[in-house]
C-alpha cells in the first residue's frame, strides 16, 4: 500500500469517526481540498480511494445543509492555475455546494473571483460559474468610486477582453429567455411525441437549443417568472455600472426593454436613457451584434450543429434594433445583413405593420446615408422587391398600410437617387410612379410625389443621346396633359428641374400646365414659375440670382416652330373647361402668345432689358414707353423678315391671327393677340401690314367690338393697315363710314351700350387712320377732315360719367394722334373784328383739353388731355404759334395744382414735345410706321427761346416754391425734359442749373421728390462732359458735407436747402437726409463721384418699375453703375452692410436697394468681407451718433447668425462688451435694438458652449472667452439690463455646458449665489420694511422670499454646475462658499447657499466628504441667526453635512449647541440650537446616534423647556432620534446626570427649573433598576434642588425624589444611601408645609406616597400630625379671607389640600409597627377624621371616608374593641350612607363598613343588632342596586 493511499485511508477513518455535525464540518474543512488534489495522482488506487471518500462526504453532507464546506480554500484551489482541469471540475462541484450553504451577500463578495478569466475556462466550468453568480447579482455591492476602476483593476477585462464577450453573451441569453406558457409546454410535448425537431428553438425567440440548455443548466433549473425577474434585475444591476461600456450593454438593454415583466422593462428603459449616450454606432462589432441579435444564425452557413442555430429575435426586439441601426452609417455598409433585415421586416410571415414600417424607415436611412459603392450592387434587388410589394398590395387600405406603401415608394426614389443607373437604365419605374399618381389613394400620392422628387436629380441635364431621353419626355408630356393635379404638378416640377429654362420642351410643358382644368393652386404656381426666367443648378433647384443672363432664354424661333408643329392630345383638349384653339384651351393659348412675345422682346434686347423679378411688367412697360426697347425689337423683326427666318414670323402671325378669333369670346386672349399683332405691324416692315390688307373688314369688325381693350389695340392696327396701301379713296370711304357711326341718332336703351362701344371704336379709328395717313403724306378731302375732327372735338364736352370719360379719353387720344401730324382743320382763334363766326377754333380745342386736364375726375382722361395739348403744338405754323403755344404752356403750368404724380409725368412729356417736337425722346413710341414720309417734310424744331423761358420759370419759381406739390411737379418736369432732350443744345447749356435745382430738391420733405431729384442728378452726371462733372461734384459734395448752398446762374438762393427735421436729427442737432448718408458713404471711400452712382442705384419706388418709369430707362443706368462700383466693393460693402439697418426707413430702403443692386450673392459677399464688416459694426457700436449705434446693433444681430466659432472667436468678447454698452445706452431705441442683439448673441454663445454641438476644444475656447467676461463684468454691472442678459446667458450656458463648465464652476456658483440677492426684485426689500402695512408677518414674507430663491433660475443653474464638481473644483470652491456662509448678505443668497450645500451632500458625497468638517465648522456660526428662515435653511444644511462629518467635529457641534442653548441669553440662539438639533436628528440620524452620549442629554434636557415652542422643537428632535421611545434615557443615564448636575445650580432660574424637570422625568421613566444605579448621585442633587423656593413644576422634582427614595428603600432603611431616611422625612414634611397652595397640593400627594412606602419603617405621624391636623381642620373660607389674593382657583386648591391632608395623616398612622401610636393616637385620630365628615364638601367627605377606610386597615384589632371608637366610626359611616345625593359617598361608606366587619374579630351583640338595623334602614332607602347588593352581603356576613 502506497503512502498516498494510507493517508487517504486515514482521512476516511477520521470522517467515519465523526459523530456530530460539528466534527464532520471541521474534518471536511481541513481535508476536502487536499483530498480533491489527489485526483491528479498517477496512482489508480489513490484515485479510487479519493472517489470513495468523496462518495462518503456526499452521502453525509448533501442531506444536511447545516454543514459548511471550506469555500475559501476551494475557491483558491479552483483559481490556482497550477491545478489541473480534472481536479478543478471536482473542486467546482464542491464550490457550488459551498455557495449554496452561504448567504447571497457572502457569495456576492467573490463575484470578481468567479468572473475573472472566465473565457479561459472550459465550457462546462463557465456554465457552472455563471449559474453560481446569477442568483447573487442582486446582492452585489461596490462603491461607485471603486466601480470606476474595477474594469481594469478588479475584473481585468482589459487584459482578457474575451471575458466580457462570454459574460455578456450568457447574460443576453438569460435576458432573452422567457419561460414557456402552459399551452406552449403542451404543444411542445405534442411536438416531441410527433418527433418534430427544431420546434423548441422557435419557442425561445433569439435563442438556440444549446443556449436554452445553458440558461436552464441542462434542465436542472426550472425558471419561474418571479425567479427570472430577480435574476434579470440582478444582471441589470451589474451591467448598469461603469464596469461595462455603453456599446457592450446596448444589446442587453434592448432585450430587457422588450421583456414581459414591467419591473425589468422599467429599469432597462431607465438604463437606455442614462447608459447608452456614448454608444459608438460606427463600431463594426456593435452593429454586428445588433444584426446577429435580429437575424439569429439560421442563415449562417458556418453553423453546422443544429443545436447552435439561433432563431430570430422577437418582433418587439426587432423594432428596437431598427431604431438603433437607423443611427449608424456603417450599418448601411454591411450589405448582406442590411438587406436580410429589411426583407425580413417587410416580407416575413410573422411581420407586423409596425415592423414593416420600421423596415421601410430603415431602408430609407440606408438609401440616404449609404454610398453608391455599397448600395449599387444590391439596388436592383431592393427595387424589384419594393416594386413587388407595391404591385402585390394594390388594394391595401387603412392608414398604416397606406403609409407603409408610401414608404416603399419613397425608398425606391431614394435608392434611385443614390444609384442613378437604376433610374437611367429604363423608365419602367418612373412610368409606374407617374401612372400610380392617378390611381393610388390620396394618402399614398404624397409619398409618390416625394419619391419622384427624390429622383429628379438623376435626370437633370440628361444627354439627348440617352436611350431614355425620348421616353422621359413622353412620360412628362403624358402626365402634364392629365386632369389629375398630382400628375400635372409632378410633370411640371420635373420639367422645371430637369431642363434649363432654355429648353423648348420644358417651356411647352409649362404652357400646357396652365390649363384651368386643374384648379389646384400649387399646380398653377409651378406652371407659372416655369414661364418666368430662372437659373437652376445641377441638382435641379432654382438659384437666387438678381439678374438672369439672356443666354438662359429659349430661342424664339425654336419655340414658334415647336408650338406650330405640335398639338396636344385629344383627351387634353376634350377635358378643357374653356373654348379650344388649335387644340389648346384658350387660357393656354393666351399664355402661349404672351410667353412667346416676352421671349422675343427679351431676345431682341439682350443687354438693354435686365431679366429680374419684374421682367414681365418690364417687358410690357418698355414696349409701350421705352424707345430703345422698341428700336431693338424693330431691328429684330426686320432682320428676321428679310432672312431665312421669315417663316418663323409667318408662323407667329398665324398663331396671333388665330388668337383674334372673335368666336373665342375671351378678352384676355384677344387683347394679347392684338398687342402681339400691333407690335409686329407697327415696328416691322410695311410689307407685313400689306400682308393683312385682305383682312381689313375683319379688323374693322374687331374695331367696333364690345371689348374695350380690343378696340384700343385693333383701332391702332386698323389705322396702320388701312393706310398702308396709299388708297385715298378707300381711306375716305372708311372715314365716312366711321363718321356716320358717330352721327347716328341714339337708339333704344338696350342698344345704347352697343352704340357707345361702336362710337368709341370709331373715335379711336378716326384718330389712328387720319394720323397714319398723314404719316404717309396722304391728302384727302378737307371737308371730310373737318367733319371727322369736328366729331372728335364734340366728344370733349359732356356730362360727367363713365361713358363720357370713355369718349373724352378716346377723343383726346385721337386729337393727339392727328394733332401731332398736321394742324387741326380749324382757324387758330376767333377773328378780332368778329366779321366771321366760326364754330370751332384751335383755341377752343385747347381750352377744352385744358378744362379736361384740370377738372376731370378721371386720371387717365387728364393724362391724355395733357399729352394732346403738348402734341398739338408740333405742327402749328410760326405765325400763330406764339399765342397758342403760350396758351398751352399756361395750361400745363396749371396742372401742377392737381398734385398727381402720373399727371406730372404726362405734363413732363408734353413739355419735352413743346421743347423738342418730334426730336423728343417721348415721341419715339409714336413712330410706328417703318418709313415715315411725314418726318422728311417737317419744318425745323420749335423755337428754343420760347422754351428757355419755360425752363427758367420752372427752375426759378416752381423749384423754389413753398408748395411741396409745385416742387414735386417741377422735379418731375425737369427729369422728363432732361431725359427726353438729353442731346439738345439748350439742355446741355442748362445742365448746371438743372443740377442745382435737383440738388435743392434732394432735401425736400417728400420722398418721391427726393428720389426724382436723385435720379435727375444721376442723369445730369451721365450726360455732362468732364468739366461739368467736376463742377457738379464739387458743388454737390460741398452741399452735403459742408452745408454750402448751390450757387447757379439763373437760380436764386432764397430757399433753405435743408428743411430742419426732415428725417430726424443727429446728436449735434443737425438735420439729416438720405442723400447726405449716400454722400458720406462716397466720401468715406475717397471717391466722391460715386454719389451719382449711388443715386442711380437707390431705386426703391414702385414708380420706376411702372410703365411711366420704364420710359426713363433707369435699369440701364443701374447696370452701368454696378459695373463702375465693383472696384470699390472691399471698402463699400462694410459701410453698405451697416447702412441697411439704419433706423431711418428712408435711409435703409435706399441702402438696401443699392446693396441688392451691387451684391448678387449676399451670403458669399458677407463671408468674403466678414472681417471688415465686423470691425466696422463694432466701431459703430461706440459711435457718437445714436443712429449709427442702433444700426450697428441690428447689423451685429444679423451678421452673427450661423457663424462658425472660427469666424467669431476673436470678436466674441468685444461683441459682448460693446453690446452691453449699447444695452445701457442713453437712447431708448438703441437699447431696444441692443436687446435683440443680445438675444442673438446669447443664443450663439450657448451654441458654442454646448459640447453636444461643437467639438470640446472649440467649446473650451468659447467658454474661456465668454464666461470670465460675463461673470466679472456682466452680472456685476450697474446696469440692470446688462445684469439680466448676463445672467440669462450664464444660466443657459450652465444648462448645456456640461464638462466645459468645470474650470469656471467656483466663480460661477459664487456669482450665482450672490446674484440671488442682488437680482431679487426691489419690491421685496420695500415690503420687508413695511410688513405691517400689508398685513403680513415678517416670517411669511421671508418664506415667500425663500420659495422665490429656491425656484429661481439661478438655483437651477447652480444645480447644473453641481454635476461638474470634482476634487479640484471643490478645493477652489470651498473658500468662496465659506465666505458666503460667514459674510454673505441677503436672505436669498444665504438660503441658496444652504440649498447648494444640501445638493452637494446628496449628489456629490464622495467629493464633499473631505471638506465636511470645514463646512460644519463654518455653518455652526449661522445657528444664532436672527432670521427664522435663514436659521432653518442653515440648520437643514448642517443636518445634511453631519452625514459626512467626522465624529470629533460632530461632538464639537453638539457642544456648540449646548453652549448656545444653556449659556446664551439670546432667544434666537436657543431657538437656533433647537432647530439645528431637529435637522441633525432628521437628516443625519446615524451620525446623531454615533454621538448619542453627547446629544441625547441635550435633547432630553431641551424637551423639558418651560417655553412651549422650544419644547416642541426638542421633542421633535427626540422623536427623530428615538422614534418616541424612552430607552435612551436609561442607556445614557450617567451622561444625562453628568449633564444635569451643574445645571441644577445654574444662575439662570429657567435653566435650573428645566434641569429639575428633566431630572424628575428621568427618575420617572428610567425604571427602578436603572435609577437605583444612579441613586447616590441623584439624591444629593434632588435634595439641593428641593431646598429652593417653590416654582412652577417643582412638584415634578418632589415626585421624582419620592420615586427615587422608594426605588432605594432598602438602602435608606439600612442607612446605606447617600442620605438618611430621617432627612428624607424631614424634607418631605418641609415641602408639605410650603405656603404655595398649588405646590402644597402636590407635595401632600408626594408625602402620601412616601408615607405609604416608609410608614412602617419610621414613625412619621409624630412629624406630620400637628401641621396635617391643622390642614384637616382648617376653615378654607377664613384662609381665603386672610390671604385675599383674588385667585379664582383658591378654594378648589384648598379643598384638595384638605383632602390630601386627611390621606397623608392616616397613611402615617401605623400602630402595628409602632404600638405607642395605638395608645396615644388612635382615638384622637379617629375623632378628628369622623368629626370633620360633616360640614365639608362632598369630595373632601370622600377623601375622609377613604382615610377612614385606611385607618381601619392600619389600626389594630384591639383598637377596634374600643366602643367609643367603633361608635364614632359607625356613626360616620351611616351618616354617609344616608347621604342620598352622592352615590360615591355611600359607596365609600360601604367600603369602610366592609373593612371594619372583616378586621373586627367579634362585634358586640348590642352593636351588632344596631349595625343590622342601620343597614336594613339604609337598604330600604338605597336607590343604587350595586350598593344595595353590597349592603345585603354585609348583612349575611353579620
Amino acid at each position: 500500500m502506497s503512502n498516498e493511499v494510507q493517508l487517504l485511508e486515514n482521512v476516511e477513518l477520521k470522517l467515519a469517526m465523526c459523530n456530530t455535525d460539528a466534527q464532520l464540518e471541521k474534518t471536511i474543512q481541513t481535508f476536502l481540498p487536499p483530498v480533491l488534489l489527489k485526483l491528479a495522482s498517477n496512482n489508480s488506487e489513490a484515485k479510487k480511494k479519493v472517489m470513495e471518500i468523496l462518495s462518503h462526504i456526499n452521502k453525509r453532507v448533501k442531506a444536511n445543509n447545516n454543514i459548511h464546506l471550506p469555500f475559501q480554500a476551494l475557491l483558491n484551489q479552483f483559481t490556482d492555475p497550477s491545478v489541473s482541469t480534472f481536479v478543478k471540475n471536482f473542486t467546482l462541484i464542491y464550490l457550488e455546494m459551498a455557495t449554496s450553504r452561504m448567504s447571497p451577500e457572502e457569495t456576492a463578495e467573490y463575484l470578481p473571483a468567479f468572473l475573472t478569466g472566465i473565457s479561459l475556462r472550459p465550457s462546462q466550468q463557465r456554465i457552472s460559474l455563471l449559474h453560481i453568480v446569477l442568483p447573487v447579482l442582486n446582492r452585489w455591492k461596490m462603491e461607485h468610486e471603486v466601480q470606476l476602476t474595477a474594469r481594469q483593476n478588479i475584473f481585468h477585462f482589459d487584459q482578457q477582453p474575451d471575458d466580457v464577450t462570454v459574460i455578456l453573451s450568457f447574460f443576453l441569453d438569460v435576458m432573452l429567455y422567457q419561460p414557456l406558457t402552459a399551452r406552449e409546454i403542451i404543444s411542445d410535448q405534442q411536438d416531441e411525441n410527433g418527433q418534430q425537431q427544431g420546434s423548441t428553438a422557435n419557442k425561445y425567440l433569439g435563442l438556440s437549443p444549446a443556449a436554452v440548455e445553458v440558461v436552464t443548466n441542462k434542465g436542472k433549473i426550472n425558471w419561474t417568472t418571479s425567479k427570472l425577474k430577480d435574476i434579470k434585475l440582478g444582471i441589470m444591476k451589474l451591467i448598469l455600472t461603469p464596469i461595462f461600456t455603453d456599446s457592450e450593454r446596448l444589446p442587453l438593454l434592448i432585450a430587457g426593454v422588450c421583456d414581459a415583466n414591467h419591473q425589468v422593462t422599467s429599469i432597462c428603459e431607465d438604463g437606455m436613457r442614462r447608459w447608452t449616450g456614448n454608444v459608438d454606432y460606427e463600431d463594426k462589432s456593435t452593429i454586428q451584434s445588433l444584426y446577429q441579435l435580429y437575424l439569429g444564425t439560421a442563415s449562417v452557413k458556418t453553423v453546422k450543429d443544429t443545436k447552435e442555430i439561433r432563431s430570430q429575435a422577437s418582433n418587439s426586439i426587432k423594432l428596437r434594433i431598427f431604431q438603433y441601426l437607423s443611427k449608424s452609417i456603417i450599418a448601411t455598409q454591411m450589405v448582406t445583413s442590411m438587406i436580410q433585415v429589411i426583407f425580413d421586416g417587410i416580407y416575413a410571415d410573422t411581420t407586423t405593420v409596425k415592423l414593416q414600417r420600421a423596415a421601410m424607415s430603415y431602408l430609407q436611412w440606408c438609401a440616404r446615408m449609404g454610398t453608391e459603392k455599397h448600395i449599387g450592387p444590391i439596388a436592383p434587388i431592393i427595387i424589384s422587391g419594393l416594386l413587388k410589394y407595391i404591385n402585390e398590395n394594390e388594394e391595401m387600405s387603412g392608414l398604416d398600410a397606406e403609409n407603409i406603401k408610401g414608404y416603399a415608394y419613397v425608398a425606391c426614389g431614394l435608392i434611385a437617387k443614390k444609384v442613378p443607373k437604376v433610374g437611367l437604365s429604363d423608365t419602367q419605374m418612373l412610368s409606374l410612379f407617374f401612372d400610380n399618381l392617378e390611381k393610388e389613394k390620396k394618402n399614398v400620392r404624397s409619398y409618390i410625389q416625394d419619391a419622384l422628387s427624390s429622383m429628379i436629380e438623376i435626370y437633370v441635364d440628361l444627354s439627348e443621346d440617352s436611350p431614355i431621353y425620348e421616353d422621359l419626355q413622353n412620360i412628362i408630356l403624358k402626365a402634364v396633359q392629365k386632369n389629375d393635379p398630382y400628375s400635372r404638378y409632378m410633370a411640371l416640377k420635373f420639367a422645371n428641374a430637369i431642363y434649363p429654362f432654355s429648353s423648348v420642351f420644358a417651356r411647352y410643358i409649362c404652357l400646357l400646365g396652365c390649363s384651368s382644368s386643374v384648379v389646384k393652386l400649387d399646380v398653377k404656381e409651378e406652371a407659372h414659375r416655369g414661364l418666368v426666367p430662372f437659373v437652376r443648378n445641377k441638382y435641379g433647384l432654382v438659384e437666387h440670382v438678381d439678374v438672369i443672363p439672356a443666354s438662359e432664354l429659349p430661342k424664339f424661333a425654336e419655340l414658334v416652330r415647336y408650338i406650330h408643329s405640335h398639338r396636344p392630345d385629344q383627351d387634353y383638349s376634350l377635358l378643357s373647361k374653356t373654348p379650344v384653339m388649335r387644340g389648346y384651351p384658350v387660357e393656354v393659348y393666351a399664355e402661349m402668345l404672351g410667353f412667346l412675345r416676352m421671349i422675343w422682346i427679351l431676345e431682341s434686347n439682350p443687354t438693354h432689358l435686365l431679366i429680374d423679378q419684374y421682367v414681365t411688367n418690364k417687358v410690357d412697360n418698355s414696349m409701350s414707353e421705352d424707345p430703345v426697347t422698341m428700336t431693338n425689337f424693330k431691328k429684330s423683326v426686320i432682320k428676321m423678315w428679310d432672312s431665312e427666318e421669315k417663316q418663323v414670323i409667318q408662323s407667329w402671325l398665324d398663331l396671333v391671327e388665330h388668337g383674334l378669333d372673335p368666336e373665342l369670346k375671351d378678352s384676355i386672349c384677344l387683347a394679347i393677340s392684338a398687342r402681339c399683332l400691333l407690335e409686329i405691324i407697327s415696328l416691322g416692315p410695311s410689307s407685313i401690314a400689306n400682308f393683312f390688307q385682305d383682312k381689313l373688314d375683319f379688323f374693322k369688325s374687331l374695331v367696333l367690338s364690345n371689348k374695350p381693350d380690343a378696340r384700343q389695340l385693333m383701332s391702332h392696327i386698323f389705322g396702320i393697315i388701312a393706310s398702308s396701301n396709299n388708297d385715298v379713296v378707300q381711306i375716305e370711304t372708311i372715314l365716312s363710314e366711321l363718321c356716320s357711326i358717330l352721327e347716328a341718332p341714339e337708339g333704344q336703351k338696350q342698344q345704347q351700350q352697343r352704340a357707345l362701344d361702336r362710337q368709341h371704336g370709331a373715335i379711336l379709328s378716326l384718330g389712328y387712320l387720319i394720323s397714319r395717313s398723314f404719316y404717309r403724306n396722304l391728302e384727302f378731302s378737307d371737308d371730310l377732315y373737318h367733319r371727322s375732327v369736328s366729331h372728335l372735338v364734340r366728344f370733349l364736352s359732356g356730362s360727367a360719367g363713365a361713358s363720357y370719360y370713355m369718349m373724352a379719353n378716346a377723343a383726346s387720344q385721337s386729337l393727339a394722334e392727328i394733332g401731332r401730324a398736321k394742324q387741326l382743320p380749324f382757324p387758330a382763334e376767333q377773328s378780332g373784328d368778329g366779321s366771321m363766326e366760326i364754330d370751332t377754333t384751335i383755341q377752343d380745342v385747347i381750352e377744352k383739353l385744358f378744362k379736361l386736364a384740370t377738372t376731370c375726375k378721371e386720371a387717365k382722361v387728364q393724362e391724355k388731355a395733357v399729352l394732346a395739348l403738348g402734341q398739338l403744338t408740333i405742327p402749328l405754323s410760326a405765325d400763330v404759334s406764339d399765342a397758342l403755344v403760350q396758351k398751352v404752356i399756361e395750361g400745363l403750368y396749371s396742372t401742377a395744382d392737381t398734385k398727381q404724380v402720373e399727371l406730372a409725368f404726362a405734363c413732363g412729356e408734353a413739355w419735352s414735345v413743346i421743347a423738342f417736337g418730334w426730336e423728343s425722346g417721348a415721341m419715339q413710341k409714336y413712330k410706328d410706321i417703318d418709313d415715315m414720309p411725314l418726318l422728311k417734310t417737317l419744318k425745323s424744331k420749335p423755337d428754343s427761346r420760347v422754351f428757355h423761358k419755360v425752363l427758367d420759370k420752372i427752375m426759378r419759381t416752381y423749384v423754389n416754391s413753398n408748395r411741396s406739390w409745385y416742387r414735386k411737379a417741377a422735379c418731375i418736369w425737369l427729369l422728363s425734359i432732361l431725359k427726353f432732350g438729353k442731346d439738345d443744345t439748350m439742355v446741355k447749356a442748362n445742365l448746371g442749373n438743372i443740377h442745382a435745382s435737383f440738388s435743392r430738391l434732394l432735401s425736400d420733405r417728400d420722398d418721391f421728390t427726393q428720389e426724382c431729384a436723385s435720379k435727375g442728378l444721376g442723369l445730369v452726371y451721365e450726360y455732362g462732359d468732364a468739366k461739368i462733372k467736376e463742377d457738379m461734384l464739387y458743388s454737390l459734395v460741398g452741399t452735403f458735407t459742408e452745408g454750402r448752398q448751390i450757387q447757379a446762374q439763373s437760380v436764386t438762393d432764397n430757399t433753405v436747402l435743408f428743411d430742419e427735421g426732415v428725417l430726424g436729427e443727429t446728436p449735434d442737432g443737425n438735420s439729416i437726409t438720405t442723400y447726405k448718408e449716400l454722400c458720406s458713404l462716397a466720401s468715406e471711400l475717397n471717391q466722391p463721384d460715386l454719389i451719382y452712382k449711388f443715386m442711380n442705384l437707390a431705386n426703391h419706388n414702385a414708380m420706376w418699375t411702372s410703365r411711366r418709369g420704364a420710359a426713363f430707362g433707369f435699369q440701364n443706368l443701374m447696370a452701368l453703375a454696378e459695373k463702375e462700383m465693383e472696384p470699390y466693393l472691399p471698402r463699400l460693402v462694410p459701410k453698405l452692410y451697416r447702412y441697411q439697418f439704419d433706423p431711418n426707413p428712408r435711409v435703409n430702403q435706399t441702402m438696401k436697394s443699392i446693396w441688392r443692386s451691387l451684391v448678387k450673392d449676399p451670403q458669399k459677399m458677407v463671408d468674403l468681407y466678414f472681417k471688415e464688416i465686423m470691425e466696422d459694426v463694432l466701431k459703430g457700436l461706440g459711435n457718437r451718433q445714436w443712429r449709427v449705434r442702433e444700426a450697428s446693433c441690428a447689423a451685429v444681430a444679423d451678421l452673427i447668425l450661423g457663424r462658425s466659432l472660427g469666424q467669431i472667436e476673436s470678436y466674441l468678447e468685444i461683441l459682448w462688451q460693446m453690446c452691453f454698452r449699447a444695452l445701457d445706452d442713453i437712447k431708448e431705441s438703441v437699447r431696444q435694438a441692443a436687446t435683440q442683439t443680445c438675444r442673438s448673441l446669447t443664443k450663439m454663445t450657448v451654441h458654442y458652449c454646448d459640447p453636444s454641438t461643437v467639438a470640446m476644444a472649440d467649446g473650451l475656447k468659447a467658454m474661456d472667452i465668454v464666461m470670465p467676461f460675463l461673470l466679472e463684468k456682466g452680472i456685476v454691472s450697474d446696469a440692470e439690463d446688462v445684469r439680466k442678459f448676463s445672467l440669462d446667458a450664464v444660466l443657459r450656458v450652465c444648462k448645456t455646458g456640461a464638462a466645459l463648465l468645470k474650470k469656471f464652476v467656483p466663480e460661477l456658483i459664487d456669482t450665482l449665489l450672490q446674484s440671488l440677492s442682488s437680482l431679487e426684485p426691489q419690491s421685496m426689500n420695500y415690503i420687508s420694511f413695511h410688513v405691517d402695512k400689508y398685513n403680513i408677518s415678517q416670517e411669511q414674507l421671508d418664506n415667500a422670499r425663500l420659495t422665490g430663491a429656491k425656484n429661481s433660475p439661478m438655483m437651477e443653474g447652480i444645480e447644473h454646475c453641481v454635476q461638474q464638481i470634482d476634487d479640484d473644483v471643490m478645493e477652489k470652491l470651498t473658500p468662496r462658499i465659506l465666505h458666503i456662509i460667514r459674510k454673505g448678505t441677503g436672505l436669498p443668497t444665504k438660503a441658496g447657499c444652504a440649498r447648494f450645500i444640501v445638493t452637494m451632500v446628496m449628489n456629490r458625497r464622495a467629493v464633499f466628504k473631505p471638506f465636511a468638517d470645514v463646512y460644519l465648522k463654518a455653518l455652526s456660526g449661522t445657528i444664532r441667526s436672527k432670521n427664522i428662515v435663514i436659521r432653518k435653511s442653515y440648520a437643514t444644511a448642517i443636518g445634511y453635512v453631519c452625514q459626512l462629518a467626522t465624529y470629533d467635529r460632530s461632538v464639537s457641534l453638539v457642544k456648540h449647541l449646548k453652549k448656545l442653548y444653556i449659556e446664551e441669553y439670546d432667544e434666537d440662539a436657543k431657538a437656533g440650537s433647537a432647530v439645528t438639533a431637529v435637522e441633525i436628528t432628521r437628516f443625519a440620524t446615524d451620525r446623531a446616534n454615533s454621538v448619542a452620549s453627547a446629544i441625547v442629554p441635550l435633547i432630553f434636557f431641551g424637551e423639558h423647556d418651560p417655553e412651549e415652542n422650544l419644547s416642541k422643537l426638542w421633542k421633535a428632535a427626540w422623536e427623530n432620534l428615538t422614534s418616541g421611545t424612552r430607552s435612551q434615557v436609561s442607556i445614557y443615564g450617567d451622561e444625562i446626570l453628568e449633564f444635569l448636575q451643574p445645571l441644577l445650580s445654574s444662575s439662570s432660574w429657567k435653566i435650573k427649573q428645566t434641569a429639575a424637570l428633566t431630572l424628575a422625568d428621568m427618575c420617572k421613566v428610567s425604571g427602578q433598576k436603572n435609577v437605583q444605579v444612579h441613586a447616590d448621585k441623584l439624591l444629593p442633587v434632588l435634595v439641593s434642588t428641593l431646598a429652593t423656593r417653590s416654582w412652577a413644576g417643582k412638584e415634578n422634582v418632589l415626585d421624582a425624589f419620592v420615586q427615587l427614595c422608594i426605588s432605594v428603600k432598602d438602602k435608606l432603611v439600612e442607612n446605606a444611601a447617600a442620605i438618611s431616611l430621617t432627612d428624607v422625612a424631614q424634607i418631605m414634611v418641609r415641602e408639605a408645609k410650603r405656603k404655595n397652595h398649588a405646590y402644597q397640593r402636590h407635595a401632600l400627594v408626594s408625602l402620601l406616597q412616601f408615607s405609604d412606602s416608609f410608614g412602617d419603617k419610621m414613625d412619621l405621624l409624630s412629624l406630620e400630625q400637628d401641621f396635617l391636623t391643622k390642614l384637616c381642620e382648617m376653615d378654607e373660607g377664613k384662609v381665603m379671607e386672610d390671604e385675599d389674593d383674588g385667585n379664582e382657583n383658591a378654594k378648589p386648591l384648598l379643598l384638595m389640600i384638605k383632602a390630601n391632608a386627611f390621606k397623608a395623616l392616616v397613611s402615617a398612622y401605623r400602630p402595628k409597627a409602632f404600638p405607642r401610636q395605638q395608645e396615644s393616637q388612635s382615638a384622637p385620630l379617629c375623632t378628628i377624621i369622623t368629626g370633620c365628615l360633616q360640614g365639608n364638601v362632598w369630595n373632601v367627605q370622600l377623601a375622609i371616608l377613604q382615610s377612614l377606610k385606611t385607618f381601619v386597615e392600619h389600626t389594630t384589632p384591639a383598637s377596634l374593641q374600643s366602643t367609643e371608637l367603633v361608635k364614632q366610626l359607625l356613626k360616620a359611616s351611616f351618616d354617609a350612607l344616608n347621604d342620598m345625593k352622592y352615590s360615591a359617598i355611600r359607596s365609600a361608606a360601604v367600603d369602610v363598613l366592609e373593612l371594619f366587619i372583616i378586621n373586627s374579630a367579634t362585634v358586640q351583640a348590642e352593636m351588632k343588632e344596631e349595625l343590622v338595623q342601620n343597614i336594613n334602614h339604609c337598604l330600604q332607602n338605597e336607590p343604587v342596586a350595586l350598593i344595595k347588593d353590597r349592603l345585603q352581603k354585609l348583612l349575611i356576613k353579620l
